[in-house]
Order: C-alpha cells, then structure tokens, then sequence
C-alpha cells in the first residue's frame, strides 16, 4: 500500500521522465498550381512545425516547388524524455505557408495535428503575395 502511494505520488508531482520518440516534422508532400491547374514552378514552400502546451514554432523547413509544382519534406523524429506534468507534453502540428510573386500567400492555420494534411493540393490565385508569419508565437493562434 504504502508503495502504491509513493507512486501516485511520484506521477501526480511530475517527477517520472520517460523516453519517447516524437514526430518533429512528418514526411509531407505539396502540388501548388494556379487556378487553371498548371503547375506553378519555384514557389516557396515552408512546413512550419509547431508544438503545445504553449503554441510555439520549434522548426521550420523551406523548399522550392520544382517544375511540376511539387515539394516533399522528409519525416524527421527525435528521441526525448519528457515528464508528466500538469500541462501535460509537448504535442506537435504542423501549417504549410506558399509564397509566390504575383500570387496571394496560402497559409494555413491548423491548431492540432489531426488537421494537418501531409499530402496537400494548393490552388494560388493571382494577387500580392506576402511573406509568411515569422512570430513564432502566433503559428495555431490566429494571425
């Protein structure tokens, strides 16, 4: 009895670190074409990896579209200990952002990694195009 209380309390003060292999970025895909379907060639494409409990980007990758408008992102994982703790553990998403002169930015916004679709399709409409968010505290909170 008295070892089952020492455990439980042990987990409920946060003390127990564990090893645990997360997904920092999965592998992705992207097809950024126009409006007519053709494939836009050398826009900027950024996988943006961010994690909660606090909301903050941790990485971020670019790469150009080649001439069929694709970019691929390779799966990247890292081994880390972690301990439970009231806010719990670091849970990662991830947002694309495609920039392209003389076409509108596509941003995401996901907040969870269950939204994230790692084989995506954007459609770039002629416009200005902006740079994407660099404040790594508003990646998942709205911009």
């Amino acid at each position: 009895m008295k070892l089952l209380i020492l455990t439980i309390a042990l987990l409920l003060s946060g003390c127990v670190v564990y090893p645990i292999n997360k997904t920092l970025q999965p592998e992705a895909e992207i097809l950024v074409t126009d409006v007519e379907g053709k494939p836009i060639q050398d826009a900027w494409v950024s996988l943006i990896s961010s994690s909660y409990p606090y909301g903050l980007e941790q990485m971020r990758r670019g790469d150009k579209t080649s001439d069929r408008g694709e970019a691929s992102f390779p799966n990247i994982k890292e081994w880390r200990t972690e301990s439970l703790m009231i806010h719990g553990s670091n849970v990662f998403f991830w947002n694309w952002c495609v920039v392209k002169v003389g076409f509108e930015t596509h941003t995401t916004m996901w907040s969870s990694g269950n939204d994230f679709q790692p084989q995506y399709n954007v459609i770039l409409t002629p416009g200005e195009s902006t740079p994407c968010p660099e404040e790594p505290n508003k990646i998942g909170r709205g911009l």
